[in-house]
């Protein structure tokens, strides 16, 4: 629906403002309420943040193509790629130190403060170009079908979509499996957090890569490739025996996870129309976030049986995410 909404604006940098500002102040509505009215409450509360929560995950990036050209979409996306991982890295280390210095109220109102800095750069987003103006005549309900038809009947979308569906899923269980690999092979599960660290570093590493020297590949086969890698990458992570092993499969599981990412955007922007653009990048960010949820689920469902079987697991999926893709492929080809 935020997506929708996006594509039907004729200033979608305000509608994108406006959506981060709701969030931020939701957010922070539920710290002030913890502890202060009933629990259900607050969830309610929590639930619709998450309503506006794809104008993070989504939002921005569909607005991209509106100031770069197409010749250099597959750069730019690498470097908006680039952004989440040093989020990802910088963000959790953040709320961390502030939480631990001056307790946990005072990271959420670093995490409120630094939703609301990023107005101005939404608000000042560019408007949509004169010639590029569409009407929408249709209601708003016809065109989020429409948008849902897009990523379906879009052979390049669907299958980009699929793979990374299937994907992150697997990433979703790599949150659970990480503290318990700690445990394990460092003998303390905290040390989760330097695997995750490992991964985030090498995300960045090899997306700041991408975006330097693009490689000659489409950005279809960067992510089969790379999809195919974090399943590698976990397979060894499952037979890893000793401290360095599970460092190295951790950086490969990085090194692929951001070239990854930046090859998703690349190629939502070239297969996306113009109307439903941010509607496809709203709609993808935020299924990928549901299957990385449910993941995490059923890595914690597993954590009691073993944690090989948790791994080869996660390794499966991610297999599994690639061979949707040749197997998309075939049936596109077809």
């Amino acid at each position: 629906m935020l997506g929708a909404i996006l594509d039907r604006a004729q200033q979608p940098g305000r509608v994108l403002a406006g959506a981060l500002g709701l969030y931020a102040g939701l957010i922070a509505l539920i710290a002030l309420s913890l502890g202060h009215v009933p629990v259900w409450a607050s969830i309610v509360i929590a639930l619709a943040a998450g309503f506006f929560m794809p104008a993070i995950s989504g939002g921005w990036s569909s607005r991209l193509k509106s100031f770069v050209a197409d010749e250099q979409m597959t750069r730019a996306s690498a470097i908006d790629a680039t952004t989440f991982n040093i989020a990802g890295l910088v963000g959790p280390a953040l709320a961390g130190l502030v939480a631990a210095m001056l307790g946990a109220h005072w990271a959420i109102a670093v995490l409120v403060t630094l939703l609301v800095a990023a107005l101005p750069m939404a608000w000042l987003l560019p408007k949509r170009p004169k010639s590029t103006k569409q009407s929408h005549n249709t209601s708003l309900w016809r065109d989020m079908s429409d948008g849902f038809k897009v990523i379906i009947t879009n052979k390049a979308l669907f299958r980009i979509t699929l793979t990374s569906l299937i994907s992150y899923m697997g990433i979703g269980m790599l949150w659970v499996i990480c503290p318990l690999v700690g445990k394990e092979v460092f003998g303390n599960a905290g040390y989760g957090g330097v695997l995750m660290s490992v991964l985030s570093i090498g995300a960045l590493v090899a997306t700041v890569a991408y975006a330097k020297w693009p490689m000659r590949y489409s950005p279809d086969a960067v992510a089969f490739g790379a999809t195919l890698a974090l399943g590698i990458a976990m397979l060894v992570l499952a037979f890893a025996g000793n401290i360095i092993i599970t460092l190295i499969a951790m950086l490969i599981a990085g090194l692929a996870d951001g070239p990854q990412l930046a090859a998703i955007f690349a190629v939502r922007h070239r297969e996306a129309p113009e109307r439903s653009r941010s509607q496809v990048f709203t709609t993808g960010a935020s299924l990928k976030i549901t299957m990385a949820a449910l993941g995490a689920v059923l890595a914690g469902q597993l954590a009691g049986i073993s944690l090989l079987v948790m791994v080869l697991i996660a390794a499966f999926v991610q297999i599994m995410a690639a061979i949707s893709f040749v197997l998309s492929s075939r049936s596109s080809a077809r």
